[in-house]
């Protein structure tokens, strides 16, 4: 499976103190998906902090869909320690 993610950036949650994760996917598989389900996992230096599951619907081929997901384990104020992310499908149908 081929995606392609892009404008992903770390915000405050509107109310509290939570972390926001939001970007783009796009489908570049060559087929379209009733449901897509994302692995994400947050890092700091070597070590993963966070894991959390994303769910996209009705993802056609060559569509780019924009996501917003809560890191539940995580606050904004951890955001400067964040050195990166990894953003891989886990299964589809």
């Amino acid at each position: 499976m081929n995606f392609t993610y892009g404008n992903v950036k770390f915000r405050k949650q509107e109310e509290g103190f939570g972390l926001m994760m939001e970007g783009e996917i796009t489908n570049n598989s060559g087929r379209s998906f009733d449901s897509v389900v994302f692995r994400i996992v947050v890092f700091i230096k070597t070590v993963p902090i966070a894991s959390i599951a994303l769910t996209i619907n009705g993802f056609a081929i060559g569509q780019t869909k924009t996501f917003e997901r809560r890191v539940e384990e995580l606050e904004y104020k951890i955001t400067p320690e964040i050195t990166r992310y990894e953003i891989y499908p886990e299964s589809a149908y």
